[in-house]
């Protein structure tokens, strides 16, 4: 049997089949775990079609790898069905944020759709097209970031596709109203999208191929220089997208196991399963908990929720945290909220730690708190720092009556995770400024781990000698510091 009913699991080899997600035209959306690595993946049935089309080009689907879009991890074949194997993703598909009531602002859209075309671009580099960008196949996952999924299903697409498709999304998001494919824009369709951007969509928009920007990436350079016109440097943000995501999450439904899997059990233990089956499913219907009913079947208890602490961590931070400013820093502990009670997602407490002042110039901040606090501040992506300190140097060099130079563009790399989901340094250069003394600059470490609805920031800053100056030294003593805080704070994790 290899058509789900309701609540038993396709066979598919080599997987176990755990939860479905949603559904396709196809057939189901699943959650299963690789009986082999043990790690849990996605798969999506596919029609004849589209597994002839992932199987001509499964070796390139493998091969991609950006921050934008789901990593394909294979294409299994069974009798009666194909599915597509990608990394599993705690999000929701744009789609169903949009159809949530949840409200973007105009950066936050533009930083989807920017997000997007790096995907895209990062295809159409490789001479693949995804030939299906619409809103419910693009995911927001949990840490707010746009990710493209179903690549390479469809056939028979190109690059100027993808651009028209893109900019039609732009369009839904700004207007709310949808570009119908095939049919040409009306320019008084785009009353409300910014006179700047007008140009570049309308082109993009155009129904002869040959009259649209070639790719994602040509797209991308124009909507970037358009969007800076209308908003600044800072055009586009993923800040609080991760707080929107939450509530659109598509709730998993637990699938048993095919039947001729399931071990003999005498005729009683069948009933008295039956009878734990009903009144599990009457729990999960009645609060939402799949993950906690799976759980009640199982012997061992469910292990303690991964959390990060924001009740009185700061004092034990002081010693390593002086070691790295200097024993004449000052230091400051704010905090707010539950301080460590269990709450609502996005309703955790903040507390922060702050470090500087003294001889040695380096300034170090600790934040523990709710990820949307966190993305809101901007220290969630080295994208997001480069561009608000970009910004900060153009209105510099504004008030100095200068003129901003492409030389004074900020300088991001990552960094060794050490044990975060994210850790990067960026260095905006020293800046000769008109009849003023240069402008320092500075280097800045960040370092972010997520789990759940928190996020803590570990990282600091000093100012830069010269305009070649490095992170060196820095980086190395505050990833000595931020291990500390790590496990200082991370509980049950």
């Amino acid at each position: 049997m290899d058509a789900p009913t309701d609540d038993v699991s396709p066979r598919v080899t080599g997987y176990e089949v755990l939860a479905r997600v949603g559904e396709d035209p196809a057939g189901p959306v699943l959650r299963a775990r690789e009986v082999a690595s043990g790690r849990v993946v996605a798969l999506r049935r596919l029609s004849r079609a589209e597994g002839a089309s992932v199987a001509s080009r499964l070796a390139e689907l493998t091969r991609l790898d950006e921050a934008h879009v789901v990593p394909v991890r294979g294409l299994v074949r069974e009798p009666s069905a194909a599915y597509l194997v990608t990394d599993w993703v705690e999000a929701a598909t744009l789609a169903e944020v949009m159809g949530s009531g949840e409200r973007m602002v105009v950066g936050q859209m533009l930083g989807i759709v920017r997000g997007v075309l790096l995907g895209l671009a990062h295809l159409h580099e490789r001479g693949l097209a995804h030939g299906r960008v619409q809103a419910p196949r693009v995911l927001l996952d949990s840490d707010g970031v746009p990710r493209l999924m179903d690549v390479g299903v469809a056939d028979d697409a190109s690059a100027t596709d993808d651009v028209r498709d893109a900019a039609a999304l732009l369009v839904l998001l700004l207007t709310g109203q949808p570009v119908a494919p095939g049919t040409a824009v009306d320019k008084r369709r785009l009353r409300r999208v910014d006179a700047a951007l007008r140009p570049v969509l309308l082109r993009a928009l155009s129904l002869d191929p040959a009259g649209r920007p070639a790719d994602a990436r040509a797209l991308l350079a124009g909507l970037g220089k358009a969007a800076r016109r209308a908003y600044g440097a800072t055009w586009w943000t993923e800040a609080g997208l991760a707080a929107l995501v939450g509530p659109a999450l598509p709730r998993l439904v637990p699938l048993a196991p095919p039947p001729a899997e399931r071990p003999a059990e005498p005729r009683r233990g069948r009933r008295r399963v039956r009878r734990l089956a009903v009144a599990l499913s009457a729990l999960v219907v009645v609060a939402g908990a799949v993950t906690a009913a799976v759980l009640l079947l199982d012997d061992d208890p469910a292990p303690a929720p991964a959390t990060f602490r924001t009740d009185l961590f700061c004092g034990e931070l002081d010693a390593a945290a002086t070691a790295v400013t200097g024993t004449d820093a000052r230091s400051r502990a704010d905090s707010s909220g539950a301080q460590g009670a269990e709450a609502a997602a996005g309703d955790r407490a903040t507390a922060s730690c702050f470090w500087g002042g003294g001889a040695s110039g380096v300034v170090v901040s600790v934040t523990v708190g709710a990820r949307s606090d966190v993305e809101q501040a901007g220290a969630g992506s080295a994208e997001r720092t480069r561009a608000l300190l970009d910004g900060a140097n153009q209105k510099v060099l504004a008030a100095a009556k200068g003129r901003w130079q492409p030389s004074y563009g900020t300088r991001c790399e990552a960094l060794p995770a050490s044990g975060y989901d994210a850790a990067f340094s960026c260095a905006e250069p020293v800046m000769p400024l008109p009849r003023r003394a240069a402008d320092p600059g500075s280097i800045r470490v960040v370092m972010v781990a997520t789990t759940r609805d928190q996020a803590l920031v570990c990282g600091g800053n000093r100012a830069l000698a010269t305009a070649a100056d490095t992170p060196g030294a820095l980086v190395d003593e505050l990833t000595d510091l931020c291990r500390t805080v790590l496990g200082t704070v991370r509980r049950g994790g």
